[in-house]
């Protein structure tokens, strides 16, 4: 039997952020994991959940950022990320896009573009 939604991962600093995402997602017909607030966290439940794809925030609770988290992400689980921030500075764009995300989502985002982004993210 097939898998036949992709299952995400939401990692976001802001909870109300979070769960509005989370929902948004479920209702597009996603799996969604427990989201985390902080890398630390996102990579336990990517350990636990093994989600398909990750939504990363850049800004984080905890020792390690979005950029940072992504790196353990694509090192560990091999999957694809997308960037969501609030922070458009050309300096973390350029360090976020050396990692080659699906997508680098500047706040408040289109919603249809990030649903555009999943719909055609190459997952494992």
């Amino acid at each position: 039997m097939g898998k036949d939604k992709k299952k995400v991962l939401v990692v976001e600093d802001e909870v109300i952020s979070a769960m509005n995402l989370a929902n948004m997602l479920e209702l597009w017909g996603y799996e969604v994991c427990p989201f985390a607030t902080s890398g630390e966290t996102a990579i336990l439940i990517a350990e636990e959940e093994k989600p398909d794809i990750a939504l990363l925030d850049i800004k984080l609770k905890g020792n390690m950022n979005g950029i940072e988290l992504a790196r353990e992400i694509k090192k560990q689980f091999s999957i694809p990320v997308i960037f969501m921030t609030g922070y458009a500075n050309a300096g973390l764009k350029k360090e976020a896009s050396a990692l080659k995300p699906e997508a680098y989502l500047i706040k408040p985002f289109d919603l249809n573009e990030l649903r555009e982004v999943l719909d055609s993210a190459s997952v494992p």
